[in-house]
C-alpha cells in the first residue's frame, strides 16, 4: 500500500502543472533621440571645448627676436607686425612697442623669442550635413572661418594672410550622452 501511495504521489507531481518562472522585467531601451537639426548642430559645434581646441595651435604664432635667426616668412612676419606698430627693429634685434608689451597675447620668452595667441578666433560659417552613423552618433559636416583680431589683421600676405583668408572644412562627431547631444570629437574633413 505504501508503495502505491508512492507511486500515485509520483505520477501526481509528474503530471502536475509547473508554473514557469515570472518573466524578467523588460530593459527599457535607450530613448531615441532625434537627429539635431542644422541650426542646433551649428550651436552644439560652435560652443563644444572641441571646437575652441580643434587646430588652436593656427591661432598663435612664434617669433623668434632677432632677425638673424628668422628665415624669409618670419622676417615678412615681423615686417607687417611693425608696420602695424606691434614690434620695431633696432639693427639684429626685435623690440616689442608699448603697444605690444601691455597686451597679454605676446608673451616673451627666455629662449630669445615670443609666442603671439592668439591672432584669430574661428566661427562656423554653415553646416552642410547632419548624417547618422553606424554606431549611432550624429556627423556633422561644417565650414568654418578664421576671425583675425587686432593682432592677425596686420598679416596682409604670407602664410599667417593665407591661412585666415581659407574657409576650413571639418566634422564632428555628435554623441547622444543619455538624453541630448554632445560633440565627441572635431576631425578635418
Amino acid at each position: 500500500m505504501k508503495r502505491i501511495a508512492l507511486l500515485v504521489v509520483l505520477m501526481l507531481v509528474a503530471c502536475s502543472k509547473v508554473e514557469a518562472p515570472a518573466p524578467r522585467p523588460a530593459v527599457p531601451a535607450k530613448p531615441v533621440l532625434a537627429a539635431p537639426t542644422s541650426d542646433s548642430a551649428r550651436e552644439l559645434v560652435t560652443t563644444s571645448g572641441e571646437f575652441s581646441q580643434y587646430e588652436f595651435t593656427n591661432a598663435a604664432y612664434t617669433l623668434p627676436m632677432r632677425k638673424s635667426a628668422m628665415n624669409e616668412p618670419q622676417l615678412t612676419a615681423a615686417k607687417q607686425l611693425a608696420a602695424a606698430k606691434w614690434l620695431l627693429f633696432r639693427g639684429d634685434y626685435v623690440v616689442l612697442t608699448e603697444k605690444a608689451l601691455s597686451d597679454k597675447r605676446f608673451l616673451s620668452r627666455p629662449n630669445d623669442t615670443v609666442d603671439i595667441v592668439p591672432l584669430a578666433r574661428k566661427e562656423v560659417t554653415g553646416v552642410t550635413a547632419v548624417r547618422p552613423l553606424r554606431d549611432g552618433n550624429i556627423a556633422v559636416d561644417f565650414d568654418w572661418k578664421w576671425i583675425p583680431n587686432e593682432v592677425g589683421i596686420a598679416f596682409k600676405t604670407g602664410m599667417l594672410h593665407d591661412r585666415y583668408a581659407t574657409l576650413g572644412h571639418a566634422t564632428a562627431t555628435l554623441m547622444n550622452d543619455g538624453g541630448s547631444w554632445s560633440v565627441l570629437r572635431v576631425d578635418p574633413r
